[in-house]
């Protein structure tokens, strides 16, 4: 194919080791390992997407096969491989090279595609010195093919490489990983990325700004191949890639309007806002930039209140300063709160711009305070809820019962010290120990000799031995509640056990249905016999003679009924 109908991703794909983009350190290990003649059984290529995993890979096959190796390894600055004009290296130019073979895992995930490579491996090469797989988006492969994968992996046969690229290196499993030589693919950085975009726009004859550069390259967050597919949309959307055409087609917001946005949410009222995202034609933008870019104007906003200075807003913090002087830490904190907790929910809803409003409304709403004089109905009862919600339960969180305001009063030392330690005992998620404990009532705590004294009824004293068992769990929780030197000393006691401000409540008892005499049907001129069941209310107060019942009837309301048949 013609390389000038081929987009500028495909186009500016790179053919040897000096066209590679900001991989130095990987490109010299492959480089070492040619000129050493010293090859890896497996290699693992990880790295995120449009790093150029995928296109070092290729290069490196090439260079193996390539009828120049020797050369190269006489005299490595004087050769380059691969040198493309070999046949070898015009068969993978032309990608019909029979000893190179590239599988895409995402489409063959299956054992049997596997048996099918490790059936093949076995075979010699036809035309290079080495038969080359490349195995991309490896992660893909199920657990099964994997296992299948991994003697072949471990020994090879000596004419076969495997080059494994993957963008999740971790959903490998570990013992194929354990036998690959690994090379990572890091973002390319500013610098090289920069130079490349400028050769390529020289190249290319495309006007372009430098400062449009410089945003494609920090949108695209170090893939070269989103770089090059951005510059393209642009050339082809403005003609010139200026920043005002990167926005455009991004649909970004430019960071002043981002900054009048944020002093509206800050300083103004919800109307104000309405009308600013109406004059904005805030739909036309990307929701998902709005958010990241609020948040880190929020966290911006939060290093400059505490006077240090963010790098990455550093030609803005002058700016910041000023529509922060009159809003809090708290109140920055309490923005930040109610982004983060809806971030899953944003990430989820299919109405980005209408839940975005939303939550920049209850941030808004803060400035609204009571209302103007004169503003109108409309403007005073914005049903929305505030953020303010988050400072007020920050600052203070008032007990909703009075009930619960006087028990506080009257629980005092010991007492309420003991019903810290049963609060703490939810977090155990041992139901049975905290019954046992929340029906105990401490006496007695001697802060000298760390002794704690506690009246349980004398039905628990065969739960004991589970208390002992279980201390290791509990018996922090009753340190951090007393002190260090803490001992619980457990009474069993014939006397009844009342909690304090434990407020009996009369339960009805259960009602137990009457049973119905039920007449068997005749059967072959043979009626069948009649059952009849009686019941017997039974007493179960005698706690020697009825201990699992009376035990029971402690914890659980009703009656208990003896039910014999005649």
């Amino acid at each position: 194919m013609n390389n000038a109908n081929l987009n500028l991703a495909r186009k500016w794909r790179s053919k040897n080791f000096d066209q590679i983009v900001g991989q130095d350190l990987s490109v010299k290990m492959l480089r070492n390992s040619l000129y050493l003649e010293h090859y890896f059984p497996v290699y693992l290529f990880s790295g995120q997407r449009g790093c150029g995993k995928t296109t070092t890979a290729r290069v490196f096959a090439a260079a193996v096969n390539c009828e120049r190796l020797h050369e190269f390894r006489k005299q490595p600055k004087a050769c380059c491989v691969p040198c493309l004009e070999c046949a070898s290296c015009k068969a993978m130019l032309a990608g019909k090279h029979p000893d190179f073979i590239e599988i895409d895992a995402a489409s063959h995930t299956g054992v049997d595609n596997v048996r099918q490579i490790v059936s093949a491996s076995q075979l010699l090469p036809l035309m290079g010195n080495k038969k080359i797989y490349l195995i991309d988006e490896a992660h893909m492969l199920s657990k099964a093919a994997f296992n299948a994968f991994l003697k072949i992996l471990e020994e090879p046969p000596a004419s076969v490489l495997f080059i494994l690229a993957t963008t999740d290196p971790q959903k490998i499993i570990e013992t194929v990983r354990s036998r690959c030589f690994q090379l990572l693919f890091k973002p390319v950085g500013h610098d090289p990325l920069l130079k490349h975009l400028k050769n390529v726009c020289a190249t290319e004859n495309i006007s372009h700004e430098d400062v449009a550069l410089e945003l494609v390259i920090k949108e695209t967050q170090g893939s070269v191949r989103d770089a090059l597919n951005v510059l393209e949309q642009v050339r082809f959307a403005r003609g010139s890639v200026t920043k005002d055409a990167v926005l455009h087609v991004l649909g970004h917001i430019d960071d002043e309007r981002m900054l009048e946005l944020f002093a509206v949410l800050i300083q103004k009222k919800p109307k104000d806002l309405l009308q600013f995202l109406q004059d904005l034609r805030f739909n036309l933008f990307s929701a998902e930039f709005f958010w990241n870019k609020l948040i880190d104007l929020v966290r911006g906003a939060l290093w400059v209140k505490y006077d240090v200075h963010p790098d990455w807003l550093s030609q803005y913090e002058d700016r910041l300063k000023e529509i922060t002087a009159d809003c809090s830490v708290k109140r920055l904190n309490s923005v930040l709160k109610l982004l983060y907790a809806n971030e899953q929910l944003f990430l989820k809803t299919t109405a980005k711009h209408s839940l975005l409003e939303m939550i920049l409304l209850q941030i808004c709403q803060k400035n609204a305070g009571g209302g103007d004089a004169g503003s109108s109905p409309a403007s005073q009862n914005v049903a929305v809820p505030s953020v303010d919600q988050n400072e007020q339960e920050d600052e203070q969180e008032e007990p909703e019962d009075e009930e619960e305001i006087e028990e506080e009063e009257e629980l005092q030392g010991d007492q309420k010290r003991w019903k810290e330690f049963l609060l703490s005992l939810d977090s155990l998620n041992d139901p049975l120990l905290t019954s046992v404990f929340k029906n105990g009532m401490s006496v007695e705590f001697n802060q000298e000799t760390g002794k704690l004294s506690a009246k349980f009824a004398k039905q628990f004293a065969f739960f004991k031995e589970t208390m002992d068992e279980t201390s290791g769990t509990w018996m922090p929780l009753l340190k951090k509640s007393f002190s260090d030197t803490v001992q619980l000393d457990p009474q069993f006691t014939e006397e009844q056990v009342v909690q304090p401000k434990e407020q009996k409540k009369e339960v009805a008892p259960v009602q137990v249905p009457q049973p119905k005499r039920q007449k068997q049907n005749t059967f072959r001129g043979r009626s069948q016999k009649v059952t009849v069941r009686t019941e017997k209310r039974i007493d179960v107060s005698d706690a020697d003679v009825w201990k699992k019942a009376h035990l029971i009837s402690r914890h659980f309301s009703g009656t208990f009924t003896e039910i014999a048949e005649a």
